[in-house]
């Protein structure tokens, strides 16, 4: 059942523009789907189909939604994600927590940490701490990467439950991106996200980039909702002898963000 609250009545604010309110219609139809269709927006709104495929083409035009994996489906857009992330930053006051925790993992470890969202099947790089050796991986802020290559995007995916995975990941499509080390069979991802989810955390051994080593853990927001991933990343022969060590330290840092994000909260 949604927790949303349905939009006010008309009769609170004025008159409806009804060309607005489809478009509201249509993108809080990702409410309760996945994945929704032009003919699923014409069945909700009582239009005709050319009408619906011209709504859900508007609203991609303008990053609201974007075509799923399948191309015949649309997904919630990065416009859309961007929007929803920075009013659950105002609400929770989670991203000026983040930095500091990147920061202290980084003189921790000596690595790089990063947090990472998840959008759609892909990562995006939101903040980070370098570290402090010479020879360490770099600051990705504001990149993407295909989720099933790296470390965050398996531990955020492994959170899904299996109808919006097969969504993200159909069965007739082959998965891209990465390197030749990368997971490209679903059934082999899916035995890894299983993985992922029973033990907490998730590796990238030279998947998304070669001779790169990364380890994340997700980061639990409100409800136990995932808000993202911390990562700590760099060469595969310095740190993946230290894995253990590196998920303890992690695990920490998250502990301590929860912390304070129930002090934010209270």
């Amino acid at each position: 059942m949604s927790t949303v609250e349905a939009p006010a009545p008309a009769a609170e604010y004025g008159y409806a523009i009804e060309s607005v309110e489809n478009a509201a219609k249509t993108l809080l139809m990702l409410r309760d789907h996945a994945t929704i269709r032009a003919i699923d927006v014409a069945t909700q709104l009582g239009v005709a189909r050319s009408t619906a495929h011209r709504m859900v083409s508007t609203l991609a035009i303008a990053g609201l939604l974007q075509r799923g994996p399948n191309g015949k489906s649309y997904i919630a857009g990065p416009a859309l994600i961007e929007l929803g992330l920075a009013v659950t930053d105002a609400a929770t006051g989670v991203r000026p927590l983040i930095q500091p925790i990147l920061t202290q993992l980084a003189l921790e470890t000596g690595e790089t940490a990063h947090f990472l969202v998840r959008e759609a099947d892909q990562v995006l790089f939101e903040a980070v701490a370098e570290g402090t050796y010479i020879v360490r991986s770099a600051s990705r802020v504001g990149s993407r990467l295909p989720a099933h290559t790296t470390s965050a995007g398996k531990c955020l995916l492994a959170s899904l439950p299996p109808d919006e995975l097969r969504a993200l990941y159909p069965e007739d499509l082959p998965l891209t991106g990465g390197t030749d080390d990368a997971i490209h069979a679903r059934a082999v991802l899916l035995d890894e996200l299983a993985a992922v989810a029973q033990r907490g955390w998730a590796t990238n051994a030279g998947e998304s980039e070669p001779s790169l080593y990364a380890v994340s853990v997700p980061v639990p927001g409100r409800n136990g909702t995932l808000i993202g991933a911390i990562t700590i990343s760099g060469p595969a022969d310095r740190l993946q002898p230290r894995t253990e060590e590196t998920v303890a330290q992690l695990q920490a840092a998250v502990a301590r963000l929860q912390v304070q994000l129930a002090g934010a909260r209270g």
